[in-house]
């Protein structure tokens, strides 16, 4: 029997709306878990070690990988691999941050593939309401959610549709220190109940970030209810798909 398991919701692909039997599989997170809950998580497996020296611990290790990663050097602590990346193509073979960017890449490494490897997978059925199932940058055509600021991006999705007259109602990026940029309705380039395409503004720096869409919209109608969709957004942080 496999150590971990994985349970996933099946929706429609939206580029094949006519194949019914081609379908995404998303996953049915459990829960969030900051470093304060990992934390609880180590004290529990390991009590003869007090919290505060593994919080310092964890803090140092965080510190040095930054720096060896950002000094240009590949770090692979096993569990994943990082390294430093350029974005953007160099005009006049100057470095010209209006233009270019840097990003890490982060992919699993063989620590994390053997739990991948012990893990198996339960299809709870057919997802219904309203969801995010996919997503598509303009400009590099990445579906893992990774988006590119100042260019359009695209969600797939059911009842994505933004409409109502609440103020709430509309689309909203948070990023990891808390900082909510509202876009404006003008950013909005296509509004259906099975894609959006948003224009990301320009000055959004390289991070994760919460996108977060609020609507009234339900199978066609305008619903009295609010219903708010969650999706983590990732500019410029996103792992690639290199080999490990």
């Amino acid at each position: 029997m496999a150590k971990h398991v994985l349970k996933g919701w099946l929706t429609d692909n939206p580029l094949t709306a006519d194949d019914k039997n081609d379908k995404y599989l998303i996953l049915d997170v459990a829960r969030s878990l900051n470093e304060d809950n990992l934390l609880d998580l180590m004290v529990k497996k390991n009590p003869g070690i007090r919290r505060e020296i593994m919080q310092s611990c964890i803090s140092l290790y965080k510190e040095v990988i930054a720096e060896e990663v950002c000094d240009g050097n590949s770090v692979n602590t096993g569990l994943c691999r990082f390294v430093a990346q350029f974005k953007g193509t160099v005009r006049h073979n100057t470095w010209d941050k209006e233009h270019n960017s840097i990003y890490v890449s982060i992919r699993e490494g063989k620590e994390l593939l053997a739990q991948i490897s012990d893990t198996t997978v339960k299809i709870l059925g057919e997802r219904t309401g309203s969801y995010i199932s996919a997503g598509e940058d303009a400009s590099t055509h990445a579906q893992d959610f990774s988006a590119t600021a100042g260019r359009n991006y695209t969600l797939m999705g059911k009842n994505l549709k933004i409409v109502g007259d609440d103020p709430s109602v509309g689309i909203t990026l948070t990023d990891s220190k808390g900082k909510t940029t509202r876009l404006t309705s003008d950013r909005i380039a296509l509004n259906s109940p099975a894609k959006l395409v948003i224009l990301l503004p320009d000055g959004l720096d390289n991070d994760e970030y919460t996108l977060t869409l609020t609507t009234q919209y339900v199978s066609g109608r305008v619903s009295n209810n609010l219903r708010v969709l969650t999706q983590t957004l990732y500019i410029g942080v996103t792992p690639s798909q290199e080999p490990v």
